[in-house]
Order: C-alpha cells, then structure tokens, then sequence
C-alpha cells in the first residue's frame, strides 16, 4: 500500500495530463453514459485527480470521491468532496449513492473483493456500478501485453482480461448487465516522460517492448512511430453492473 501511495504521490500534480486516456472526450462519455440514469449522488473510487468525477459534475451530479493518497484526493477536492481513505474500507452510510464508478485501479488494489463489497453496500437497492479498465483485445495479444505492464507497473497485483475481470465483478457482489468496449490512442513516449517514479532505464524497457513486440501485437495495437514517438491503441473495456440480490 505505501509503495501505490509514493508512486502518485510523485505524479498528483501532473497526472491530468500524463496519458491520453485520463481526459479522453469519449471515454469519459463512456462512463457517464454507462450508468444510464438521471442525475444523482455518485461515488468515483480511486479518483485520482478526479477526471471523471468532474465529468459527471458537469452533466449535474453530485459527486464524492475516495483515493487512497492523500496529494490525489487534494488535487480532486478543488472540484468536488474528496476523502483520503482505502476503498476497502469506505467511510459512507449504506445506500447513499446511485452510481459507483471505479476506472483503472482495480489491479492495484490490495483487497479488490472487499472493495466491491464496499461498492456494493455504499449503492442504493437500484444502484449502478461503472467499472472499468484497460484490456488485451484478445489471447493474441494478452501475453505482451501482460509483459509491457508488469514492466511499467511494479505495484500491479493481478494482470486481467475482459473475461476475468467480468468474473471478479460476478464472484459474488454484482451482476454485469452490459459491456461497452473502445480503443483510446496513447502516446507512449508522453506516458513515459511522464512517469517520475521509473528510472530511465525501464522506460527505455517500456518503449523498447511496445517497438520490438511480436507482429501480431503491433498489428493489433496499431503501433507507430512518428517523429521519434511511440504511438499505440489501448482496449478500455466498460463494465455497467447491478447487485446482486441477498
């Protein structure tokens, strides 16, 4: 837990713009549009700086957010509440939200069943769960890709796929109703001078993994090379989930 706290505590102030998909115009649509209610409360997990928190605010929600580092929450809490506490241990009254969304932190989580079943007691009886994160697009690509993260992301604990991810929600606190499923550009070269917590060298391993993938991934990925940067397609697979009933 200390090490994830370091690691963005590093990157707070920059992290809005570190990466392509954290202020993406159409996945941030995504989620919003994936809850497919009218305005209500809602609770970003894992805020971060809040991107998606403020894109619900802007379509008139009221949001809170949770992030388990304290520079993150800080950054979020100039645009909407924002508490520095574990998902795993979420301090709200059951029932207080219609929607949770929870984006790219599932693999970092020190106990993600026990986030769920917090996301699940925080929810209203008709409530909603956003959950999302990036994919292999299929078994073609899923054993580099798994090398390329766990080569940028020393804190990641469990490397998913759609299928397993679907079968993390379902094991016993959800039920997936739909899948929406898009590809978000990414520049790599930007994602890695924008990662203070890695030495050179490991960029250097990054970028090198993404140029010199297996064909197969490049084809899949789109990945390119132009004017000395590294470009490349990442799969963002979008869960809407319901409770399951007790």
């Amino acid at each position: 837990m200390k090490t994830v706290i370091e690691q963005f505590k590093q990157r707070a102030e920059t992290y809005s713009g570190s990466a392509n998909w954290i202020a993406d115009f159409t996945l941030l649509q995504t989620h919003l549009e994936a809850c497919g209610r009218p305005p209500g409360h809602v609770l970003e997990m894992c805020c971060g700086t809040g991107m998606v928190g403020r894109k619900f605010q802007a379509a008139g929600w009221h949001v809170c957010g949770i992030d388990l580092t304290r520079k993150m929450a800080e950054e979020a809490n100039q645009y909407f509440p924002c508490i520095c506490a574990p998902v795993e241990d979420i301090p709200f009254l059951d029932n207080a939200f219609d929607v949770v969304v929870l984006r790219q932190a599932y693999f970092l989580l020190e106990d993600g069943q026990k986030a769920l079943a917090q996301a699940r007691r925080v929810l209203k009886s008709d409530g909603v769960l956003v959950f999302s994160q990036t994919v292999p697009y299929s078994e073609q690509d899923a054993v580099w890709l798994e090398k390329v993260h766990r080569a940028k992301q020393a804190q990641l604990r469990n490397f998913y796929t759609e299928e397993t991810l679907a079968c993390e929600l379902e094991r016993e606190y959800f039920r997936v109703v739909e899948i929406r499923r898009l590809s978000v550009r990414e520049n790599i070269t930007h994602w890695m001078n924008a990662a203070p917590e890695l030495s050179e060298s490991k960029k250097t391993e990054v970028c090198s993994l993404i140029v010199n993938a297996p064909e197969i991934y490049r084809s899949i990925h789109q990945v390119e090379v132009m004017d000395g940067e590294i470009f490349e397609n990442w799969h963002w697979v979008i869960f809407t989930a319901r409770k399951k009933q007790t």
